[in-house]
């Protein structure tokens, strides 16, 4: 069955290339063969390289680089979304009701844990976010880099290379690398200020805001100054979207009870979307050079985003959730998460005895934080006669600190036709995570104050109890790195590249050396082919093994008290939780290019990525003992078991000039991506619904079709994206119905108008309005809840927001 699948898709990618590539044979013998139309193909790329003039096309691995207008043509109002648009490889969905993880989502790469992508800004290592992803939903347990606490107005490209990179940068690059370069000096043209906004096509979720890039130099005029420096910035203001099946309060008044009631209505009053956010970034990034060729050089990123989501609708009648004389109608929870990201780099660089020397500092910091509004801890209200309604619950912080010292240059040994680039390192860093308590009110719990039926009343704030005093505490973890790169066009034909790097952990996670082996022929003056070997090593996140919780999920259509232990915590460990160990794996790729004539450039890239001792979140295990009444279920992380994955990318790119008509810019790209679960640590740990959280929770594939139309001011642009299905599994055994939902097509248009310094666009996202599958209310699986009005999926590779409607309005000098 696998089989087949794989080659019904490898035949639509290998159809879709022959309708692009079938017209431009013609092409070929007509047009011009300047090198002005492959501009873009031939960007000098520094991902994945430490030579200084290895290009896109010439690239030992696939690397995929992305412009401010790629960025714009999405439409999209933050970087992951606009990511997720133009990369087929990427998944971002947007669940909803996730508590914190409704502020900080994560994306992921080939179907992988997010975890497994290293995200770089010029160079250097973010840090990640606070805040585990512990609900059922794409990514499960990972802490992943918000990619969002990044401003699109800071960004003059992004690189992302798509291959294991842990020899190169880091041994939790094991899916990819996604490079984010911001922009730099000052010139004619560079500078803007952006206004925009938009709105869905129901009429909610407004999204406004103010951005734009400003560059002065320092020391001097224009041109001539030894230095610069450049300010970036984003405020935006988003409005809260609802796709719940019952959008109106009223509905439910006067009260009546709804718990476990049937579908069809009446349903409860939810509001199931996405979050309404205030987002404040700026970024700084600044060059000098001192003298003697020695460079200082630096960057600041700066961030806040206030994130209000919510919890599900408390009953008026649940005297566990609900108090009466309060809520008299019941009430919705409110989650306020404000999160802030700050991220400062300090370094040097410049020339000694031929070599290219870089040393540099960076810290980074997120930091996310729990108020809960519009709440109650019916356990205290039931003991004292008394609760507040608002609540801080407490807070996480991740903090990076890392030094680099980085060196490189081309040696000219007389056994090679060409030289070579010789690249070495070493590097520090420290890790440290920090867990703050809440306050009493917001954790408090009796064991002895019983409900009507006899059972304890829930303790802590309603949706989110606060962290207790006996959870919080700073934890760290340093580790030390070297490396060697080398990387030489041996002949006219054939370049090649071999990299090591050696880690070594404190905290007990130990040691490892990672490789990585890279080759590219070029048979032909226009056929090439690439392949690459490596393998790597991931440390447990100081989240995965130090993060704990107490939260209210769904389990069986009841809200329930759920809590996330530590490894080493003796709850976890009577339910079978061991001390975690580092991730390993493997990476495998072959791939072919193709670039027949200036305009046309094709690659095809197969690879296969293995992963052993893959950690993973645990299924919520009902909890029995008696002695910790104030959790139902508990769950932990485990090293779950062995993944493999294999998969195909397909990119074209084709430019065709027009004459009096102005010039057309085509692509397709496409992936396809399948995870298939070699073994199982404990079954009894990771269910159907976990393991299929991993094999059909992302798209099996995804296309990209797009197109550019320029001509005298004028860009039309138009992409069709198609998002392959996702499922939720089933097991008889168990009880547990799932449901599959399809594929969809998704069309996005957009028009742009340049007059003199100002530029005019306008767009719609999803122009024909598409939604997901609606949730069968048979289906059981994970979150979905159609009985309580959730009629969607959070699986939804693209959300389930319909249409959208934007403008913006540039002025650029």
């Amino acid at each position: 069955m696998h089989t087949s699948s794989f080659r019904r898709h490898a035949l639509w990618l290998s159809v879709a290339s022959a309708l692009v590539c079938a017209p431009l044979v013609h092409a070929q013998d007509t047009s011009s063969t300047q090198g002005n139309d492959t501009k873009q193909l031939q960007q000098v790329v520094v991902t994945g390289t430490r030579s200084t003039t290895r290009t896109v096309d010439d690239s030992l691995a696939p690397i995929d680089v992305l412009t401010p207008k790629d960025l714009a043509s999405t439409g999209a109002g933050d970087l992951a979304t606009a990511l997720n648009r133009l990369l087929p490889s990427l998944d971002f969905p947007h669940p909803a009701i996730n508590d914190g993880n409704d502020a900080l989502r994560p994306a992921t790469l080939r179907g992988l844990s997010p975890d497994d992508v290293l995200v770089l800004v010029n160079g250097k290592r973010y840090h990640t976010s606070a805040l585990v992803n512990y609900n059922e939903s794409v990514g499960r347990g990972s802490a992943p880099v918000d990619l969002n606490s990044i401003p699109m107005a800071a960004i003059d490209h992004i690189e992302v290379l798509r291959d294991g990179a842990s020899a190169q940068y880091g041994s939790d690059a094991i899916a990819g690398v996604i490079n984010i370069i911001l922009k730099g000096a000052p010139g004619a043209g560079k500078n803007s200020v952006d206004v925009y906004g938009g709105v869905m096509d129901v009429g909610d979720g407004a999204n406004n805001g103010v951005e734009g890039s400003v560059a002065i130099p320092l020391g001097g005029e224009q041109g001539k100054a030894p230095g610069w420096m450049r300010f970036s910035w984003n405020y935006q203001s988003v409005m809260n979207t609802n796709r719940a099946e019952n959008t109106d309060p009223t509905f439910n008044y006067p009260p009546r009870d709804f718990v476990n009631t049937p579908y069809p209505p009446p349903t409860p009053y939810q509001r199931y979307g996405e979050p309404a956010e205030k987002v404040y970034q700026g970024v700084l990034n600044m060059e000098y050079t001192l003298g003697d060729g020695v460079q200082l050089y630096g960057d600041l990123i700066m961030g806040k985003r206030d994130v209000t989501s919510n919890g599900y609708w408390r009953m008026w009648n649940n005297p566990d959730r609900n108090v009466t004389s309060v809520y008299p109608d019941g009430f919705l929870p409110n989650i306020v998460n404000p999160t802030r990201d700050y991220q400062g780099t300090l370094g040097l660089k410049g020339q000694a005895w031929n070599w290219n020397w870089d040393l540099s500092g960076s810290y980074g910091e997120n930091d996310l934080t729990f108020d809960i509004i519009n709440s109650i801890n019916t356990n205290l209200y039931h003991s004292t006669g008394y609760s507040p309604t608002s609540f801080n619950a407490g807070r996480y912080a991740t903090k990076l600190g890392v030094l680099d010292f980085d060196a490189s240059r081309e040696f000219s040994p007389n056994f090679l036709k060409n030289g070579m680039t010789v690249a070495w390192g070493l590097e520090y860093k420290k890790d440290e995570y920090d867990v703050g308590a809440g306050d009493p009110a917001s954790y408090y719990f009796n064991p002895n104050t019983l409900d009507p039926s006899g059972n304890v009343y829930p303790g802590g704030s309603q949706v989110w109890p606060g962290i207790t005093p006996d959870l919080a505490g700073s934890f760290s973890r340093h580790n030390y790195a070297a490396y060697v790169d080398l990387e030489s066009d041996i002949t006219d034909k054939f370049s090649a590249g071999a990299a090591a790097r050696y880690e070594d952990y404190s905290g007990g996670v130990g040691s490892v050396v990672s490789g990585k082996l890279s080759g590219r022929y070029q048979l032909t003056d226009t056929f090439a082919l690439r392949a690459t070997a490596s393998n790597g090593f991931r440390a447990p996140s100081m989240a995965q093994v130090n993060y704990s919780s107490t939260v209210t999920l769904v389990s069986n259509g009841q809200l329930v008290q759920v809590g996330t232990l530590r490894p080493d915590n003796p709850l976890a460990i009577a339910y079978g939780a061991k001390p975690l160990t580092p991730e390993k794996s493997s990476n495998y790729s072959i791939g072919a290019v193709y670039t027949p004539f200036d305009q046309l450039n094709a690659t095809l890239d197969i690879y296969q990525i293995r992963i052993w001792h893959q950690i993973l979140y645990s299924d919520p295990l009902t909890n029995t003992n008696p002695d910790f009444p104030q959790i139902a279920q508990l769950q932990f992380f485990v090293n779950g078991g062995d993944t493999r994955t294999r998969g195909a990318d397909l990119v074209l790119n084709y430019n065709q000039a027009l004459g009096d008509w102005g010039r057309l810019n085509n692509g397709i790209s496409a992936n396809y991506n399948q995870v298939y679960i070699e073994s199982i640590s404990n079954p009894a740990l990771l269910g159907p619904y976990n393991q299929g959280l991993l094999t059909k929770g992302t798209p099996r594939t995804k296309y990209v079709l797009y197109t550019d139309w320029e001509k005298s001011g004028w860009n039309v642009h138009a992409d069709l994206t198609r998002y392959g299905s996702v499922t939720d599994v089933s097991d008889p055994d168990i009880g547990l119905v799932g449901q599959k939902f399809s594929a969809r097509w998704l069309l996005n248009l957009s028009v742009n108008y340049s007059l003199e310094h100002w530029i005019f666009a306008a767009g719609v996202d999803n122009v024909t309005n598409q939604y997901p599958t609606k949730v069968a209310l048979s289906n059981n699986g994970g979150y979905e809840d159609r009985a309580n009005g959730l009629q969607y999926s959070a699986l939804s590779p693209f959300g389930f927001d319909g249409r959208y409607w934007y403008g913006k309005v540039t002025y650029r000098w």
